[in-house]
């Protein structure tokens, strides 16, 4: 996100009598007498340098603010094209979480002071905080709980394909972060403790450097992935989506999962539902259809692992 710039050398100033020497936007006391007489040499301790405190404040809150923006354009691109097919709990699930994100992000460009006798960075705060606001709007309308009740699942669909245009659509301002590093002002920010602490999390995540722990297999599942197989109230069938609908005779089960555990849901008609979470091999869930209807569904987690689950049923279902 960052990168380096070649500084100007500021003015070497008096102060006390001492010698402060401004490098880079980064200040060092040199040789400066004390009230005794005796010298106090800094010369040793250069490592830690002094940042002006409204340098550094302002530029560890751009660097969690586009941090932040960054991680939901990353999230949003790769989830772009995995709406079609899937249930309409992923959609929404989406919608929920992007529209929350992009509220918290434009609060936290808001909330970096205003740094007015430097206009370069106003400009560029104003200019991110402007292209989110932009869009802001329609994706709250978007994402709003009530207008998502009782939509299909297209629809639902559509409204999760538009958040993730409008979120790619957010343009960097122009000049960016990047350019404007040729100034030593932000050379020094960029290099803020917070705003280092900032790219050494990006790394880590895009180059982990211990590798991934083994997956254990899943075991076999007579069916396969074929969800279709259940209909006739009897299968034994891998679960790989985070979330999906299995059809069981007349009953629909909705099933979700995030590595440790499997929960399944059904809703009945005339409203309520049954929930079981499902987190260890050989754990069952028990559903009926409710009312006065006889027989039940019986699920079982058969095993799993943080790629899939593998779920056995049996229906006493009566047909239809």
């Amino acid at each position: 996100m960052f990168g380096g710039g070649v500084g100007r050398r500021r003015e070497i100033g008096l102060v006390a009598g001492g010698l402060v020497v401004a490098v880079g936007g980064v200040l060092f006391m040199a040789g400066a007498e004390t009230d005794d007489g005796e010298s106090d040499d800094f010369s040793g301790d250069t490592s830690e340098p002094f940042f002006d405190p409204s340098q550094r404040d302002w530029g560890e809150g751009m660097c969690e603010s586009m941090a932040s923006l960054k991680a939901l354009k990353t999230d949003s691109a790769k989830k772009a094209d995995t709406f079609a097919g899937s249930p309409a709990s992923v959609a929404s699930t989406y919608l929920t979480s992007a529209s929350s994100a992009l509220e918290d992000i434009s609060r936290k460009f808001a909330a970096v002071d205003s740094l007015t006798r430097i206009p370069d960075t106003e400009r560029l705060r104003a200019s991110y905080l402007r292209e989110i606001d932009r869009v802001r709007p329609e994706v709250r309308e978007l994402s709003d709980a009530d207008g998502l009740a009782g939509l299909s699942t297209r629809e639902k669909t559509g409204r999760a394909e538009r958040v993730t245009s409008l979120v790619a659509g957010i343009k960097e301002p122009n000049p960016s972060w990047d350019q404007l590093l040729h100034d030593q002002w932000f050379e020094v920010a960029a290099n803020s403790p917070g705003c280092v602490k900032v790219r050494q999390a990006e790394r880590a995540k895009s180059n982990p450097s211990e590798p991934p722990e083994p997956v254990p297999p899943l075991p076999p599942a007579a069916d396969g992935a074929s969800l279709g197989a259940c209909l006739d109230g009897a299968c034994e069938v891998r679960v790989m989506k985070p979330a999906a609908d299995i059809k069981v005779g007349g009953l629909t089960l909705e099933v979700t999962r995030n590595g440790s555990k499997v929960t399944v849901l059904h809703s009945y008609p005339s409203g309520g539902a049954v929930r079981v979470n499902l987190s260890e091999e050989g754990a069952r869930g028990t559903f009926g259809r409710g009312g006065d209807a006889t027989g039940t569904v019986t699920v079982e987690l058969k095993g799993m692992n943080r790629n899939g689950a593998v779920l056995r049923i049996n229906s006493s279902l009566p047909p239809g």
